[in-house]
């Protein structure tokens, strides 16, 4: 039976607040066709409250299929939004790649010009984590195989502008093709035993939403 998580239940209010602040943004921007970012004091404030709440998010205790599902879906929707917020902070783009195998993710920093090109896993350019616990070796990627904690997680589905296996976030916080222009979004599932979780991204803005087919909400 799949049901739909409310948004804070999942992402909860500090995810709800970047959202906002991201919408604001986004608006500014369309209205006085400057590229307007984050201010400095927000941008801090935020990223702080992301990095402890990782930390809350993700217990080490041993945990059952449902807890590990739910904690590997926020650590998810926590690296999407730390690559939207990065694109905006940095003025350039983020693709967030997830593994064919379905082992998990990274997210690439990416030149405009270079956005069609392949994922290559021996050149990419990580973005940092601002903390380990989060990543590998202090980069931005999620190998569940590697992990303890997400050995039983596997990501499938996974397409977006009609079959991709990546995301890229643009300066102004929203979504682009590999051609650059709008994203038309996308999704993938996220498995934990018996239990999944959809996670989607709307078209142009990004706004993520997440779905349980199942398991604890």
């Amino acid at each position: 039976m799949r049901t739909q998580i409310p948004t804070q239940s999942i992402e909860g209010p500090f995810f709800s607040r970047c959202s906002e602040v991201l919408a604001v943004n986004k608006h500014t921007h369309n209205q006085s066709n400057l590229k307007r970012g984050y201010t400095i004091i927000e941008l801090i404030v935020t990223i702080a409250v992301l990095v402890i709440a990782s930390w809350i998010l993700v217990p080490y205790a041993t945990m059952g299929d449902a807890s590990a599902g739910q904690s590997a879906s926020r650590m998810a929707v926590s690296h999407m939004l730390t690559a939207q917020m990065e694109a905006i902070a940095e003025q350039g783009f983020r693709r967030v790649y997830f593994y064919p195998d379905g082992s998990g993710w990274c997210i690439e920093i990416v030149e405009q010009g270079n956005l069609a090109a392949p994922f290559d896993a021996n050149t990419a350019n990580f973005a940092e984590l601002k903390t380990e616990s989060q990543g590998q070796d202090g980069f931005a990627i999620m190998n569940f195989t590697t992990d303890k904690r997400f050995q039983a997680i596997s990501i499938d589905n996974v397409s977006f502008d009609g079959g991709s296996e990546s995301v890229i976030f643009d300066p102004a916080g929203g979504i682009v093709a590999s051609d650059g222009s709008p994203s038309t979004g996308g999704s993938f599932t996220l498995h934990s035993g018996d239990h999944s979780w959809d996670i989607a991204l709307a078209p142009l803005t990004g706004k993520i939403s997440v779905q349980s087919n199942g398991g604890a909400p």
